[in-house]
């Protein structure tokens, strides 16, 4: 029997130039499809599909837009078949109606509207489930959204790109309560060259636990950008804790891209930077160890302070001052972040790594069902 239903009702027929056609069109968040269609004993036959997957920057249009890249493929694809014949379109927008046959447009509408022009057609709306066939279709597209991602781990670095791959998650550690060391602050700020150029970087060695300040120290550099601040500032602090003897550090600052980049997180393909993260790795390599932490300005705003005092006078120094110091020693909140949460702690994200969060997190693949488509050394470690 099922045999028989085959013969009888074949999927695909061929194309009758006496026979009417009829278009359907479907399209999601990374594909677009269509399918050319004529009626034979009273039923919809398909005659040809089209799709393909959308461009980057196609996967931003709205649905109604993607559905006019769909019928504007099957009208390429088939035109010699198509010219000079009034076509039936489905669609799930009634835009398509609006953009064929509106005297006011603007933007891509009015480029789809010229690109229309030529075609007779009669668009007329229906429901998802209608599009059987152009979903079918889809589900024989790959889905290349997330794709890279899913292929990070055996992509060969390309040039210029960051030679370790870290567990994002390792950027989440913490210090343990108990920990007994060195940490360093740093922080950097610049005017703009249209107000002169200049900017200042800050430094502040602390000693663990108890949240002594060993050194606070800032220069004011006279030809500079804030990308070079925050390097100047970390470098300098390495160099004051290696002039110390310090053989473990932990480095906490609020420039994500200084941090990410001597991770090897993100890459550098500025010759400055590069000059300065050189400068880095070259010091970090005398530690015998060496962690990483991002904190937002607010948890730093000890050696902010440092660098904002610093950008005003003009004057690079040394703070000696017993007051100043308590003062920087109240501004810092470091510790409110950098300590590992005990187990009856809540879990819930901190503000002060909220914005590394968001960069480094992952969305949860974007998977698609056929049943969607189709029915309704140094050891350098990361805080």
């Amino acid at each position: 029997m099922l045999q028989q239903r085959v013969r009888d009702a074949p999927i695909l027929r061929h194309f009758d130039r006496s026979k009417d056609v009829h278009v359907t069109l479907f399209a999601n968040e990374w594909a677009l499809s269509s399918t050319l269609m004529q009626e034979h004993e009273g039923k919809l036959h398909p005659v040809r599909f089209c799709g393909r997957v959308l461009k980057d920057a196609e996967m931003n249009y709205h649905p109604a837009e993607k559905e006019v890249l769909a019928l504007l493929l099957v009208l390429k694809v088939c035109y010699a078949q198509l010219v000079g014949k009034s076509i039936r379109v489905y669609t799930r927008f009634s835009t398509l109606e609006w953009v064929h046959k509106s005297k006011t447009l603007f933007g891509r509408a009015t480029q789809f509207a010229v690109l229309l022009s030529p075609w007779h057609l009669v668009v007329e709306r229906v429901k998802e489930k209608d599009c059987a066939f152009a979903q079918l279709l889809q589900a024989g597209l790959t889905s290349f959204v997330d794709l890279d991602e899913s292929l990070a781990s055996v992509t060969p670095p390309s040039k210029g790109s960051p030679n370790v791959r870290l567990d994002p998650h390792m950027l989440y550690a913490r210090l343990p309560i108990s920990y007994s060391g060195h940490v360093l602050s740093f922080d950097g700020s610049a005017k703009t060259e249209k107000h002169g150029g200049y900017g200042s970087c800050s430094w502040i060695l602390w000693k663990l636990p108890e949240w002594t300040i060993v050194i606070a120290a800032s220069a004011y550099l006279e030809t500079t950008t804030v990308n070079l601040t925050e390097y100047a500032g970390m470098n300098n602090g390495v160099s004051a804790a290696l002039g110390l003897a310090i053989t473990d550090l932990v480095i906490v600052g609020d420039s994500r891209l200084a941090i990410q980049q001597s991770l090897g997180v993100i890459a550098c393909r500025k010759e400055t930077l590069m000059a300065q993260l050189n400068h880095h790795r070259e010091l970090v390599a005398k530690l015998r160890s060496v962690k990483y932490l991002h904190a937002i300005r607010e948890f730093n705003a000890a050696a902010d302070s440092l660098a904002s005092e610093t950008l005003e006078s003009k004057a690079s120094a040394v703070t000696t001052s017993e007051a100043r110091i308590a003062e920087l020693r109240a501004l810092n909140r470091i510790n409110e972040v950098i300590y590992e949460t005990s187990v009856n702690e809540t879990t819930e994200e901190k503000p002060s790594v909220s914005v590394l969060r968001a960069s480094m997190t992952s969305k949860e693949p974007r998977s698609k069902t056929f049943s969607i488509l189709c029915g309704p050394k140094t050891e350098i470690q990361a805080m």
